[in-house]
C-alpha cells in the first residue's frame, strides 16, 4: 500500500510499504531528490550541528579519559622495563661498548603492547558504534522535522545530547556488534593483501625478487609485489563500503546485527559506484584529516616530552616511546569530530538507498 501527502512547503511525502512498517521517502519539487547524499548530509550537519558535535566532544572526552588511561596503565607498567633500557644503555656507553636500544626488554614491551592495543581497538570500536548510532538517529529526526507539516502535531522537539542518548541507547549493543563484524571481514583482504607481501619478501614467489640496491625492481615484482596487494587491498575498502551503511540500517530497520549488515549489502548492491564514490571520499577526508592531526600533534608532543624528560631526570627511552606515540594519539582523539559528519552522509545513503 503506498500513498501520498503534500505539505505546505512542497514537500512530498510517500508513505510504502516496509519489512517492519511504514518508512517515509521523502521528495520534493527540484529539492532533496536532485540533491547530493553528500550535499544533504552536510546540510543536516549545519542544521542540527549540536547534536552532531556533542555526540563528537563526548566521543573525545571518551577516548581521552578511556584511551588516555589506557595508554597510562601501559606506560606504568613498562616503567621498569625503561629504566632498565636506560641502566644498561648508560653501562654498555661506560664501558664504550655498542648497543641496541630495548634489546633484552623488547619482550616486555611487546607483551605490555599486546594488552594495550586490543583495549584500545575495543574502545575505538565502542565509539565509532556510538558515533555512527548517533548521526542515524540526527538524520531520522531532521526528516521527522521536515515531514512534521504532513502530520499535525508531529513536531518532534529538539534533539539535545540527553535526547539523542536516550534515543541511540537501544541500538548501541546491536551497532557495537555490527562495528566488529565488519572489522573481521575488513581484515580478510587486509590480511591477505599482507601475506602477499611477506611471501614476496620470503622469496616464496618464483620468479619474483626483491629489488635491492643493485638490482631494480622486475616487471614481476611490479605486478606481484605492489599492483597485486594494492588490488586486494581496493576490494577491501569495496567491501567496507557494501557494510558502510549497516549501522544506520540497525537504526531504522531495528533489526539485528547480522540482519542489518546483509540489509546494507543488498541496498548497496544497485548503486555500488555512488557508495564506493561517497566511502572513498569519506576515506580521504579522514586521511587529510588524520595527516593534518598527526601534524598538529607533534607540538602537542614536544611539550609532552619536555614535561617527561623534566620529570624522569633526563631518561630518553621513555621520553622518546612518548613523543613517537603522541601525535598518533592526539590524531585519534580528535577523529570523533570528523567521523561525526561522515556518519551524518552515510545515514543519509541508507536513506537514500532504502
Amino acid at each position: 500500500m503506498a500513498g501520498t501527502a503534500r505539505t505546505d512547503a512542497g514537500v512530498a511525502v510517500t508513505m510504502e510499504d516496509h519489512p517492519n512498517g511504514t518508512a517515509l521517502v521523502i521528495g520534493s519539487e527540484g529539492g532533496r531528490a536532485g540533491r547530493s547524499v553528500v550535499a544533504e548530509g552536510l546540510r543536516i550537519t549545519g542544521r542540527d550541528r549540536r547534536p552532531v558535535f556533542a555526540s563528537a566532544a563526548l566521543a573525545v572526552a571518551a577516548a581521552s579519559v578511556v584511551g588516555g588511561g589506557i595508554v597510562a596503565a601501559g606506560f606504568a607498567a613498562s616503567w621498569g622495563l625503561f629504566l632498565e633500557a636506560r641502566r644498561s644503555a648508560e653501562s654498555s656507553i661506560d664501558y664504550e661498548e655498542s648497543y641496541v636500544a630495548y634489546i633484552d626488554q623488547w619482550d616486555g614491551l611487546v607483551k605490555v603492547a599486546f594488552c594495550v592495543y586490543p583495549l584500545l581497538l575495543l574502545v575505538a570500536v565502542a565509539l565509532l558504534a556510538w558515533l555512527l548510532t548517533a548521526q542515524a538517529v540526527t538524520v531520522a529526526h531532521a526528516r521527522e522535522r521536515d515531514t512534521a507539516g504532513a502530520h499535525p502535531g508531529g513536531d518532534p522537539g529538539t534533539l539535545t545530547l540527553r535526547v539523542l542518548w536516550r534515543r541511540s541507547r537501544p541500538h548501541l549493543g546491536a551497532a557495537f556488534r555490527v562495528q566488529w563484524l565488519t572489522l573481521v571481514c575488513a581484515l580478510v583482504p587486509a590480511l591477505a593483501g599482507l601475506l602477499v607481501l611477506a611471501a614476496v619478501a620470503e622469496e616464496w614467489v618464483p620468479g619474483v625478487v626483491w629489488p635491492t640496491y643493485h638490482d631494480p625492481a622486475t616487471v614481476p615484482f611490479v605486478l606481484v609485489g605492489r599492483v597485486l596487494p594494492v588490488v586486494i587491498w581496493g576490494l577491501g575498502l569495496v567491501l567496507l563500503a557494501r557494510f558502510a551503511p549497516a549501522t544506520a540500517v540497525r537504526v531504522a530497520d531495528r533489526c539485528s546485527a547480522t540482519a542489518a549488515m546483509r540489509r546494507s549489502w543488498t541496498l548497496t548492491r544497485t548503486a555500488r559506484p555512488r557508495t564506493t564514490g561517497i566511502c572513498l571520499l569519506a576515506a580521504a577526508v579522514i586521511a587529510v584529516a588524520v595527516a593534518v592531526l598527526k601534524w598538529l600533534g607533534t607540538y602537542v608532543a614536544h611539550g609532552a616530552g619536555l614535561l617527561m624528560l623534566a620529570t624522569t631526570d633526563d631518561n630518553v627511552w621513555v621520553t622518546g616511546v612518548l613523543v613517537v606515540i603522541t601525535p598518533v594519539a592526539v590524531a585519534l582523539v580528535f577523529l570523533p569530530v570528523v567521523l561525526a559528519p561522515v556518519g551524518v552522509v552515510l545515514a543519509c545513503l541508507r536513506a537514500r538507498l532504502a
